[in-house]
């Protein structure tokens, strides 16, 4: 039942959770095609605004880091999850980063001047190509390509990298690339009018390449987001990464109108968009970074408990082998000492009747033992189970009574029954529950004091069996641990009691078995109780 409430949940959760992102991601769509709208006919130039040299290198700088610090988060913490879908996007980040930190500030710091504009925008083109060409590839497939492919597409990649670095570097021939604007700076765009004024056509045939590039990126990560490539909707890191690929889609949108290549000294919506871009990829690096140091802080935490509990597990293995070998060695001593008298020649018949009467005694105990830790096993195996039919309350309770009149220490069994009719349980199993109960009863209360049997309405319809005891109580940090396994209580010095420590885990194993609880209400010097609830037949509830 808990399954299906589960699968249901999911079901009903993550299509919401999936159609929440599609949402995002066409809503900021939305805002920058109508930014870009909105410039073309109120003549913004691209929301274009001259910067200090300074303040530009810096923008560059903090640009690249943060896609590289994006790209090793991606590939150090979800990558090994995602394939390699994420390793392509962090390479795209890379190329991303160096474009910025390569042309935009050392290449000025070795020149001493920023790059002429064509050959400027060139740079920003070739960068942008290839990392909107690695999105695309680890976006678009349903599955990405593997390391080869990567390699052919960096060569690929390199080619158009070296014509341009021979020929504006080697030859120093711009007149061999043919100019994208009638401008000679970048400055020159913040009074240029409309962009179809100042753009030439190998602009609109060059630029809208990684515009269709990212595009399809978008479209490809909102299909691997609703295919459930995400891991599951919200989940790391696709909550973030798909902005980041509608911005750097919709900074290549705008560079078709307003390129700026990596001048240094104009500040465009292309440029804006990609700033952003780098805010959302180093936010969620970092949120993602605190939520796997969250979670790895809770497995830390549940690995120190569990090894703790072994720990535990391992000193009470060693006290049962001790306690068992304390178990044994009583009553075999017993037999062992009365059996050597029964070997003596002059025993009188009296005495020989009391020596078989003892061994026959211990050997019961042993058997008692024995049963005891053959039924914890039992307990322990996954194929554990209960048989429930309905039994009548009447024969449950004169079975536990018949038992209990038998129990040494003259112990008056007073039976309550306040409720009558069936339940629904394994008869077997419930009696052992209740003959552990008032074995306990009897073995922990002084000789003559009365023992309770109670059947007494329960919640919700259930019928509730009680054992009561006036002996010397539990006390309350022992209360959890008698229930465990091997778990023994102490006496009023303070002493474990004996016993392996299995019934009353053997009982409780039992009483959850049939969907109940078996509780205990204890108080020093007052005695103790246990009690259990089963429920009612169906039949006997109509």
């Amino acid at each position: 039942m808990l399954e299906h409430r589960l699968q249901v949940s999911q079901t009903k959760t993550e299509p919401r959770t999936f159609g929440r992102q599609t949402a995002l991601a066409v809503g900021l769509a939305g805002i920058i095609i109508g930014w870009l709208i909105l410039n073309l006919f109120t003549s913004w130039t691209g929301f274009a605004m001259e910067m200090d040299s300074k303040l530009a290198g810096g923008e560059e700088t903090a640009s690249a880091l943060g896609r590289f610090f994006g790209a090793l988060v991606l590939v150090l913490f979800f990558a090994e999850n995602e394939g390699w879908r994420l390793r392509w996007v962090a390479s795209g980040l890379v190329v991303l980063g160096l474009g910025h930190l390569v042309f935009g500030y050392l290449e000025p710091q070795i020149q001493n001047e920023p790059a002429e504009l064509n050959e400027s925008l060139y740079e920003a083109l070739v960068a942008q190509i290839l990392a909107c060409a690695l999105f695309a590839i680890g976006l678009v497939p349903r599955t990405p390509p593997r390391l080869w492919s990567l390699i052919v597409a960096v060569i690929l990649a390199g080619l158009p990298m070296a014509v341009y670095f021979y020929i504006f570097e080697v030859l120093k021939d711009e007149d061999l690339m043919p100019a994208l604007t009638h401008l000679e700076s970048a400055v020159d765009t913040l009074g240029a009018g409309s962009p179809l004024e100042w753009l030439t056509v190998w602009n609109w045939i060059f630029y809208p390449i990684p515009f269709v590039l990212a595009a399809s990126a978008v479209a490809g990560g909102i299909l691997r987001v609703r295919e459930g490539g995400g891991n599951g909707g919200w989940r790391a890191p696709w909550w973030w990464l798909l902005p980041a690929v509608v911005l750097l889609a919709g900074a290549q949108l705008h560079e078709v109108f307003w390129p700026s290549g990596y001048t240094g000294s104009v500040l465009t919506t292309a440029e804006f968009l990609r700033l952003v871009l780098t805010v959302v990829v180093v936010v969620g690096g970092i949120i993602e970074l605190w939520r796997i140091g969250s979670e790895r802080a809770a497995l830390l935490a549940a690995e120190e408990e569990r090894n703790r509990r072994l720990e535990e597990l391992s000193v009470m293995k060693a006290d049962f082998s001790a306690m068992v070998a304390h178990e044994l060695g009583t009553p075999l001593a017993a037999i062992r000492g009365n059996a050597d008298m029964l070997t003596a020649r002059d025993l009188d018949p009296e005495t020989r009747a009391s020596a078989l009467a003892a061994i026959r005694s211990e050997t019961a105990a042993l058997n008692a033992l024995i049963a005891d830790v053959r039924a914890a096993a039992a307990g322990e195996r996954e194929d554990f189970a209960v048989q429930p039919r309905p039994v009548s309350i009447d024969t449950i309770l004169s079975e536990a009574a018949a038992f209990a009149r038998t129990l040494p220490g003259g112990h008056e069994l007073i039976v309550l029954r306040e409720t009558d009719g069936v339940v629904r349980a394994d008869a077997d199993r419930i009696g052992q529950v209740l003959r552990n109960l008032l074995s306990n009863a009897s073995k922990y209360s002084p000789d003559g004091t009365p023992i309770e049997l109670r059947a007494l309405p329960g919640r919700g319809g259930c019928v509730r069996l009680e054992v009561a005891d006036k002996g010397p109580g539990i006390a309350p940090r022992d209360i959890g641990r008698i229930l465990e396994k091997f778990g023994r209580g102490r006496d009023a010095a303070g002493k474990k009691v004996a016993g392996v420590g299995l019934g009353l885990y053997l009982s409780r194993r039992i009483v959850s078995s049939h969907g109940g609880e078996l509780e205990v209400r204890s108080k020093l010097g007052e005695g103790s109780v246990f009690a259990f609830e089963l429920e009612i037949a169906e039949d006997d509830q109509t």
